[in-house]
């Protein structure tokens, strides 16, 4: 697998459809950004790295374009769920929202890497993205962020001694839409 050939093809189908990629210095716990009409990836991480981040940010970009206000609902009320930790059931329940909203996004991002000839990317890019939704699930329930090299060389050890099963996302063809500005995402991957 050629991260960066694959990753310039991505490019080329985001500008395609309207998405402005680059790259610059972010911070060191940052991969990338995006704010639906662009996505800004951290110049100091390699193609591999940010190249899931890449394909998972453009799949959230349509789910924003298709439907801004009930994004934007789920993700006020994860953050208004964590904020009131006495109602358990409640941050439950905005968890699977959030946790829905992702799949559906690399549901879109698998699709996109076999549509653009990059099949045989799609298992490094489910193994990365089902560890971080993980992360990030305990993220929202804990508020504390694992550091994600030493998360992912846990779940990475733990896949291949079995202990750990990896489902693959079911490719969804990505529907059209008009990409529209929203306010900028963060991708965080809190480093050493």
């Amino acid at each position: 697998m050629d991260a960066t050939q694959i990753l310039e093809d991505v490019r080329a189908w985001a500008a395609a459809h309207g998405i402005r990629v680059g790259q610059r210095p972010l911070k060191p716990d940052h991969a990338g950004a995006f704010d639906g009409l662009s996505v800004t990836l951290n110049s100091g991480f390699k193609a591999e790295e940010v190249l899931p981040c890449l394909v998972h940010a453009l799949g959230s970009i349509v789910l924003w374009s298709r439907s801004r206000a009930a994004v934007q609902g789920m993700f006020d009320e994860l953050r208004a769920a964590k904020e009131d930790r006495a109602d358990a059931a409640r941050l439950e329940r905005a968890i699977k929202a959030y946790r829905a909203f992702e799949t559906d996004s690399s549901e879109f991002a698998v699709w996109l890497l076999t549509e653009l000839g990059h099949g045989d990317a799609v298992p490094s890019y489910t193994n990365f993205m089902r560890a971080d939704l993980e992360a990030l699930t305990g993220f929202h329930r804990t508020g504390r962020l694992p550091i994600w090299n030493d998360f992912f060389s846990r779940w990475n050890e733990e896949v291949a001694c079995g202990r750990r099963q990896v489902p693959p996302f079911r490719p969804k063809p990505i529907p059209a839409f008009t990409p529209k500005a929203i306010e900028n995402q963060v991708i965080m991957q809190k480093q050493d």
